[in-house]
């Protein structure tokens, strides 16, 4: 066995590391269902399903021979969420990128079973070549180590460039392209900010001039979701309102809160916090809700804290949840004085 990088992360639950040169964690992706199995093609630039092209501006330069229409696809970091909602089931994965938590039933059963080939931290090259793909996808901001050199000896090899997690949704249509499937995300895309939209004129008059915030927590750490992260932009559509100090120039998506801090987050009228598909929340994210620290808050006492699907599950389904999670808490929150 012969594994080729080494890069620090965590898993895809774990927000960790989150200084501004470290790489951000969230190692694993998953999805909607999925339908595509292997095909027939094998080893690097078969093309016989329909010629090659090149593909220009990716993390590894230009990547030559890809094939049009590939049929044997290994997912990298950050890819498996995406390929699953687009009905594609790779051949092999790195692990974790298929997360139950982060799947409908029947989308897990179908991708549960996808042979690995290593982690964010290591790709063992025998196992890709067994997996004899015709392209092997990923995302990378720059933190991993994998050789993708020699992963493109294999199969060519296409690597998107991100810097925060909310770029893994923009390279979406992206990573259609370069599948070869046709997608209708801009549509879909357009829909799901329709949705938001529609809760903002239903709600904003009420929940623009509130000051949210978002939490997330686990592997022993709380965080607050900035303005750069995907949670915050699609509050922000909803027509909620957010706490400047995550609003004013902030160097990453997320940033540490200790507990000892929690009561800086009095000035919030509303307070959400990250929930899976399934509407649970970590274990770390309980300890936080049934603090005494946290229980002080004015938007604890109020009853003014809500649910939200994490805005780290790339899929049209997590964001249809999200908009109803959103509404629901618009419906529900009560501004201070009782007017509604």
């Amino acid at each position: 066995m012969r594994i080729i990088g080494g890069g620090g992360g965590g898993r895809r639950t774990a927000l960790a590391a989150v200084t501004a040169g470290a790489l951000f964690a969230l190692a694993g992706c998953g999805g909607s269902d999925s339908a595509s199995d292997s095909g027939s093609g094998s080893g690097s630039g078969d093309a016989k399903s329909g010629g090659t092209r090149t593909v220009k501006d990716t993390l590894n330069g230009t990547v030559q021979d890809v094939p049009k229409k590939p049929k044997r696809v290994v997912a990298l970091w950050r890819t498996g969420t995406e390929l699953a909602d687009m009905g594609v089931r790779p051949v092999a994965a790195l692990e974790g990128e298929f997360l139950k938590e982060e799947l409908g039933g029947k989308t897990f059963a179908k991708v549960k079973n996808v042979p690995t080939v290593g982690t964010f931290e290591g790709v063992d090259v025998e196992k890709v070549m067994e997996a004899k793909p015709d392209l092997i996808v990923g995302m990378d901001n720059g933190g991993l180590s994998i050789d993708y050199k020699e992963l493109q000896d294999i199969a060519p090899t296409v690597i998107f460039k991100i810097k925060e997690p909310p770029d893994v949704w923009k390279n979406y249509p992206k990573l259609a392209d370069v599948l070869g499937r046709s997608t209708d995300f801009n549509k879909r895309n357009a829909a799901l900010d329709k949705s938001l939209a529609a809760v903002e004129r239903r709600y904003g008059k009420k929940t623009r001039g509130a000051k949210a915030v978002h939490l997330s927590a686990s592997a022993g750490s709380t965080w607050v979701s900035t303005k750069k992260s995907l949670a915050w932009k699609r509050l922000d559509a909803a027509g909620f309102g957010y706490l400047g100090t995550y609003t004013d120039k902030p160097k990453r998506y997320v940033e540490e809160l200790s507990s000892e801090n929690i009561p800086k987050l009095a000035d919030a009228d509303m307070v959400f916090y990250s929930v899976d598909l399934y509407g649970k929340t970590t274990p770390d994210m309980d300890k936080v809700l049934e603090s005494e620290s946290f229980k002080r808050l004015p938007a604890a006492k109020a009853g003014n804290v809500f649910p939200v699907t994490a805005g780290t599950i790339y899929t049209f389904p997590a964001g249809d949840r999200q908009v109803e999670d959103l509404k629901k808490a618009a419906e529900k929150y009560k501004p201070a004085g009782g007017k509604s």
